[in-house]
């Protein structure tokens, strides 16, 4: 009996050890470094809901590049979530001495929309928005006019680059993931990239636009029918962008000349004579437009001058215009797109042909005028000498046979 009773002591004795009258949480337990082993339920709740939801949700410094605030998870929408975290820890009624409870991650609830919206609001400040890259052509003011010898160099008159100006941001999305997890470990502190935003092109079919490299101006009385069709066509044309390689028709470009397209009835050379034409007058835009190519150094596969010699114009170097019957045409020889610029007046006519050719300067001879016929004709022929680089790239000669006198 003696011997029984020994060993129920020693089974009592066991059982007082292994045994405890409720559930608790194992020792060694920690939820976001708060210790909340050998607490009962009521306890962890009351835990869960106190100390470790003030770790939890403490004010977290962000720092920002070389700048920093102050966050509060809660208010941004990222608090915990002390019902979820309570089921994920496991009560006992056991309690083996020497084991050692786990670490668990609290479980978070995030509201994204509200943490992103926090986030940008803070951020804001550090944010900066890249600056486009652009070219700005202006509209071209006179800088040759002669009809005799000239001579043109391509330059930036007129040009104004902005290479644009690199942003600064913050990606919010992947900002609001970190958060959650500086929250969920227990942190106080968070650091955020900061991307470099590029900027960007507002005008990416004038890359490699950066001199003004022909232009011209023409005059005439003020006020005549013939100057609405010339402000027309320059309107028209104006902004027109050529590709390196492509081709550039003015026809094509400004249509039919229709009073449905803005041109009037004025004079107009046709087989010889003068007579009212819609758009009569055309041919000045015509011709300046070719000058502006000629000094530039362009490849002007077709042109054609009028029939008869008109004073306002330099000799040789002109251009009449029909529609669909006479084309002035341009071959875009760079390797840069170009750019037509028209700016009229009450009494002028200005084309600006805005591209890249680098160091090019272009000059036009005019030889003298031979005499043909007894209505004043005359055959005049026009030499271009291109310079590129200090060398000269190429010469071409024109040459004409006017008819008469306008």
């Amino acid at each position: 009996m003696g011997v029984l009773a020994g060993v129920i002591v020693v089974g009592i004795g066991v059982a007082v050890a292994f045994v405890r009258p409720a559930a608790v949480v194992p020792d060694g337990t920690t939820v976001a470094g708060v210790e909340v082993g050998g607490l009962a339920e009521k306890e962890l709740v009351a835990k869960l809901d106190g100390e470790v939801r003030q770790k939890v949700e403490r004010p977290i410094t962000v720092q920002v590049g070389s700048e920093s605030f102050a966050i509060n998870p809660a208010e941004a929408g990222v608090r915990l979530d002390a019902e979820a975290t309570r089921r994920e820890i496991e009560l006992t009624r056991w309690r083996i001495p020497g084991e050692k409870g786990e670490e668990l991650a609290p479980v978070i609830a995030v509201d994204e929309a509200a943490a992103k919206k926090a986030l940008e609001a803070k951020v804001k400040p550090f944010n900066q928005e890249p600056r486009n890259a652009s070219v700005r052509l202006a509209a071209p003011q006179t800088v040759i006019d002669g009809k005799g010898d000239e001579s043109y160099k391509a330059s930036d008159r007129g040009v104004t680059l902005n290479k644009g100006t690199p942003g600064r941001g913050v990606d919010t999305t992947d900002a609001v993931k970190r958060l959650v997890g500086t929250v969920r470990e227990g942190g106080s502190r968070l650091e955020l990239s900061v991307t470099t935003l590029k900027p960007g092109n507002d005008t990416p079919k004038l890359a490699g636009v950066d001199q003004l490299i022909g232009t011209f101006t023409t005059y005439h009385p003020c006020c005549a029918p013939r100057v609405t069709n010339i402000h027309r066509i320059a309107e028209l044309i104006d902004g027109t962008v050529v590709p390196a390689g492509g081709t550039f028709s003015l026809n094509d470009a400004a249509g039919e000349r229709t009073r449905a397209n803005g041109f009037v009835a004025a004079p107009a050379i046709v087989d010889g004579e003068l007579e009212d034409q819609l758009g009569g007058g055309v041919s000045q835009f015509s011709t300046t437009l070719f000058n502006a190519a000629w000094f530039a150094g362009l490849d002007i596969e077709k042109h054609q001058p009028h029939s008869l010699y008109i004073s306002r114009y330099p000799p040789g170097r002109e251009a009449t215009l029909d529609w669909r019957a006479i084309d002035q045409v341009i071959k875009n020889d760079t390797d840069a797109p170009f750019v037509i610029r028209a700016r009229t007046t009450d009494t002028s006519v200005t084309v600006g042909i805005y591209g890249h050719t680098g160091d090019r300067e272009v000059s036009s001879v005019t030889g003298p005028r031979q005499p043909r016929g007894d209505e004043g004709g005359f055959r005049v022929s026009v030499t271009r000498t291109i310079n590129q680089d200090g060398a000269v790239k190429g010469t071409d000669t024109i040459s004409w046979t006017y008819r008469g006198l306008d």
